[in-house]
C-alpha cells in the first residue's frame, strides 16, 4: 500500500502510532503474533482517540458519529456492545474504557482484535464527517445487504471473501477475482488489492458484489457487513455478544485471503476476523490453527483452501462462456455508451417465452439462431429479438411455465456485460462492447437458459431446447403463439384468490438467516422478498417436497376480515419455534406477518395513526415517520412481529388484500416518487376498482414533504380518503 497516501489521509494520527500500526515482522511465531496484535491494537486505539479529539474541536462534543445509509450507527460497536447514538464525546469515553490487551494468551489476542476493530470503526467514521459521496469511501450501505438477502439465504451466494494485503502477480490477482466471482462469493478488497484489481481490469462496485473498502483501517468494513447480517436477519439483540458469536459461526461464512507482509494493525484485525468465525488463508508463515488459519503459498489455491477450511458448499454449476458468469454480475448495468447491440424495451419488437411441448418436439440441448448473430451486426445496432425456450418432461404442467420463465431475468443477468430487464413482450436486452469483443453471442443466451433451466428444474423437465431469433419477420411470425400463452396464464391467474384456495404455502428460506421468521404465501400476497409468489411456492414444493416451501391447510377461519385461520396460526407457531402464536394476513395492526430482513419495502403507520406510508429500500431519504428505510428496517427485521409496521414485497401494494382489514390502499398517504412510478400501472387499476381513481395523485412523495407535519397538511389540502376513516389505533 502507498504509505505516503495513507499517511496524508490519516494525518491526525501521531507519527508514533502510525509507525506501530504499519510496522511488519518477517518471522512470526505465536508469541510474536500476540505481541504484534497487542501493540497494533494499543496504537490503533490511541490513533482513534487523537482523531476523535480533533473532530470534537471542529464539530463539538455532541456531534453524532455514524455512517451514512445505515440503521446501526457504528455497526460493530452497536452489535457487540449495544451502543447506539454515539456522539464524539461518547466515542472518546468508550475508547478510554477499553481494556489493555495482554501478550501471552489466545484470549489476549481476541481482546486486541476487538479493541482494534472498534477503534478502526471510529477512525473510519470520523473520516466520513462532511463526506456526501459514498461510492469511493468503503462503507457498504444496509440496502446492499438487504438486496442480497435472498441470494444469501438460498446460498446462491455461498459466503464472503475479504482480500487483505496484495500481490505483485497480475495474473494471480485476476484469477483470484474471477474465481471468487465464478463461485458466487461477495468480495471485499482492502490493502493494495483495490488498486491491483483495478489494474488487472476487474471492475468493482455496488453493482458487482465486489466492494473496494479502502486500506489501513478500512478493513473493518468487511467485519461490519457480517455483523449487520446478524442484526438484520437473525434478530440478534444489540449487545448480546454470545448470541452474535453463535450466529456468526453459522452465517455468513467468511474467508480472509491475506497476501504479503502482515502489519501490526493487520495482526490485530486478524484476531477480530477470527472472532467473527472467519477462516484466514495466508501466504505468510503464521502458526496454523485448524479451521481458522491456513498457510497456502500458491495464490491460485487460496480460495479453494479457504472454502475447505470454512466448510463452504458452492452450489453454482459452471458453464463455459466467453465472459464471466456469476451472481456477482446480476446487478451490473450496461449503459448506452457501453452497448454494442440492444433489443426490446420500447425501441424494437422483442419477447421471451417458455413453452411446454411434446416429447418428440424437443431436442435436448439444441440451440438454434434464426437471423444475424452479434458479430454480424454493427456497433450500436438495434435488433428484434425473440427468446423461446421449449421444454418437455413427464411431470411438466402449465402452471410451471411462468415460474421457469421468470428465471430468465437472473439467468441472463449472471453473464458479465449482458443486461436484461422486463419480461414477456416488454423485455429489454443489452450486450456490451466488451462482451462482444470477448466473443459473446446471441446463441450464448440460449446456452445459458438451457443450462439454468435444467439445473434448477431438472426434476421436472428432461429436455430443453432454445430458439433465439433476431430476424424481424420471424419474430413477428412467432409472437402470436407467445401472446396466446400469456393470455392463457393470465386467465388461470384470475381464479387464484385467497378465498378460492384451501392451501397456502410457507416459505422458510430466510430461516437460515432469520430463525424465528416465516413467510405465509397466498395467491394475493407474495413473499416479502418480492421473488416468490404462490405459484413459485407451489412449484418449489413439487420439485422439492422437503424444501423451504410447504403447503398448509388454512383450516377453520377465526376472522375473515383480518385473515386469521386456525391452520395458519398452528403452522406459524410451529415454524417460528413458538415465538409467534398468531398471524393475521390482512392486518398491519393485529398480529401482522413477521419481517425477515430482505423485504423490498416497509409499510409504517403515520405519526397521527391515521394513515400509512410505504418506503422501499432504494430510497435513501427521510420519511414522514421520522426514520429512513435503514432505521425502520433495523427496528422490525430479524423475525419480529411489530404491529403498525411490516415488511412487504412491492407487488403486494396493488393486491386486493393489502392491509384490507384497515381499509386497504385508501390508507396510503406517502411513498417515494420512484416507487409510485414502478407500481403505477397495477396500482392505478386497483385505485379505479376501489372507486378512488385520483388516489395516486393524493399520495404525497419526497418532492412534497418528508415530515409528519407536512404530510398532515398535504392530506388536508387534497382531501385524502384516510382522513375520513377511523384512526388505526
Amino acid at each position: 500500500m502507498n504509505i505516503s497516501e495513507i499517511r496524508q489521509k490519516y494525518s491526525a494520527i501521531s507519527d508514533e502510532d502510525f509507525a506501530v500500526m504499519t510496522k511488519t515482522e518477517k518471522q512470526i511465531d505465536v508469541p510474536t503474533l500476540l505481541s504484534m496484535a497487542a501493540d497494533g491494537s494499543i496504537a490503533t486505539v490511541s490513533a482513534a482517540k487523537t482523531m476523535v479529539m480533533k473532530a470534537m474541536e471542529e464539530n463539538g462534543k455532541d456531534f453524532e458519529l455514524t455512517y451514512p445509509e445505515t440503521g446501526y450507527s457504528l455497526p460493530a460497536i452497536h452489535a457487540w456492545k449495544g451502543l447506539d447514538s454515539i456522539t464524539l464525546e461518547k466515542a472518546l469515553d468508550f475508547l478510554n474504557s477499553l481494556p489493555t490487551p495482554g501478550r501471552s494468551e489466545l484470549g489476549d489476542g481476541f481482546t486486541a482484535g476487538e479493541n482494534a476493530m472498534f477503534a478502526c470503526e471510529i477512525i473510519e467514521a470520523v473520516t466520513y464527517i462532511g463526506i456526501t459521496e459514498l461510492d469511493q469511501k468503503g462503507f457498504v450501505p444496509d440496502k446492499v445487504l438487504r438486496q442480497l438477502g435472498l441470494s444469501f439465504v438460498d446460498e446462491t451466494i455461498p459466503g464472503a471473501i475479504g482480500f487483505l494485503g496484495g500481490l505483485d502477480d497480475t495474473d494471480a490477482v485476476k484469477t483470484l477475482a474471477k474465481t471468487a466471482q465464478g463461485k458466487g462469493f461477495i468480495s471485499f478488497a482492502s490493502g493494495d488489492y483495490p488498486s491491483q484489481f483495478e489494474s488487472a481490469g476487474i471492475k468493482m462496485g455496488f453493482d458487482r458484489m465486489f466492494y473496494p473498502i479502502g486500506c489501513f483501517t478500512g478493513t473493518v468494513h468487511a467485519l461490519s457487513f457480517a455483523v449487520r447480517a446478524a442484526l438484520a436477519f437473525g434478530n440478534v439483540k444489540p449487545g448480546d455478544s454470545e448470541a452474535l458469536a453463535e450466529y456468526l459461526k453459522k452465517r455468513p461464512k467468511v474467508i480472509i485471503v491475506q497476501n504479503g507482509p502482515l502489519s501490526y494493525l493487520d495482526a490485530s484485525l486478524a484476531f477480530a476476523a477470527l472472532k467473527h468465525s472467519a477462516s484466514i488463508v495466508t501466504d505468510q508463515d503464521l502458526p496454523e490453527i485448524p479451521g481458522a488459519v491456513k498457510v497456502c503459498k500458491n495464490p491460485y489455491d487460496m480460495i479453494q483452501a479457504g472454502i475447505e477450511e470454512r466448510g463452504i458448499i458452492v452450489k453454482l454449476e459452471p458453464i463455459e462462456l466467453p465472459v464471466g458468469y456469476a451472481p456477482s454480475f446480476e446487478g451490473e448495468v450496461v449503459r448506452k455508451p457501453d452497448t454494442y447491440v440492444e433489443a426490446g424495451g420500447t425501441r424494437s419488437p422483442a419477447f421471451e417465452v417458455l413453452l411446454s411441448k411434446g416429447e418428440n418436439e424437443v431436442e435436448d440441448g439444441k440451440v438454434t439462431l434464426i437471423g444475424k448473430d452479434v458479430d454480424e451486426m454493427e456497433e450500436g445496432s438495434l435488433t428484434s429479438l425473440a427468446i423461446i425456450l421449449e421444454v418437455y418432461g413427464q411431470n411438466m404442467h402449465d402452471d410451471l411455465e411462468p415460474v421457469m420463465e421468470r428465471r430468465f431475468h437472473s439467468s441472463i443477468n449472471f453473464a458479465e456485460g449482458v443486461w436484461h430487464a422486463g419480461q414477456r413482450n416488454t423485455n429489454w436486452v443489452r450486450i456490451s462492447k466488451v462482451s462482444k469483443e470477448a466473443g459473446f453471442t446471441f446463441k450464448d443466451l440460449g446456452r445459458i437458459l438451457v443450462h439454468k433451466i435444467k439445473e434448477e428444474f431438472g426434476q421436472v423437465v428432461t429436455r430443453v431446447q432454445a430458439t433465439i431469433i433476431t430476424d424481424a419477420d420471424e419474430v413477428q411470425k412467432r409472437l402470436p403463439e407467445a401472446i396466446r400463452a400469456y393470455d392463457e396464464r393470465d386467465e388461470r391467474m384470475k381464479g387464484l384468490k385467497d378465498d378460492n384456495v384451501d392451501t397456502f404455502y410457507t416459505c422458510a428460506m430466510c430461516q437460515s438467516f432469520a430463525p424465528e421468521h416465516v413467510c405465509i404465501i397466498t395467491p394475493e400476497r407474495l413473499g416479502l422478498c418480492g421473488a416468490i409468489n404462490w405459484l413459485d411456492a407451489k412449484a418449489s414444493n413439487e420439485l422439492t417436497p422437503n424444501g423451504p416451501n410447504k403447503p398448509l391447510c388454512k383450516g377453520t377461519p377465526i376472522d375473515d376480515i383480518k385473515g386469521e385461520w386456525i391452520g395458519v396460526n398452528d403452522t406459524v407457531k410451529s415454524e417460528s419455534m413458538g415465538h409467534i402464536e398468531r398471524m393475521c394476513m390482512y392486518s398491519i395492526m393485529d398480529a401482522p406477518m413477521t419481517s425477515c430482513g430482505c423485504f423490498e419495502a416497509i409499510v409504517a403507520m403515520t405519526v397521527d395513526m391515521q394513515a400509512v406510508i410505504i418506503v422501499d429500500r432504494d430510497y435513501n431519504g427521510m420519511t414522514p415517520v421520522g426514520m429512513k428505510f435503514s432505521s425502520l428496517a433495523g427496528s422490525i427485521g430479524g423475525g419480529r412481529q411489530t404491529p403498525g409496521f411490516m415488511g412487504i414485497g412491492r407487488k403486494y401494494i396493488s393486491s386486493e388484500k393489502f392491509i384490507s382489514a384497515e381499509g386497504g390502499i385508501r390508507r396510503i398517504a406517502w411513498m417515494p416518487k420512484h416507487l409510485k412510478e414502478v407500481i403505477k400501472n397495477d396500482f392505478q387499476k386497483r385505485c379505479e376498482d376501489e372507486g378512488v381513481p385520483d388516489l395516486l395523485e393524493k399520495i404525497a412523495d419526497e418532492t412534497i414533504t418528508e415530515d409528519a407535519e407536512g404530510l398532515m397538511a398535504w392530506m388536508a389540502e387534497v382531501g385524502h380518503p384516510a382522513l375520513e376513516m377511523d384512526p388505526l389505533l
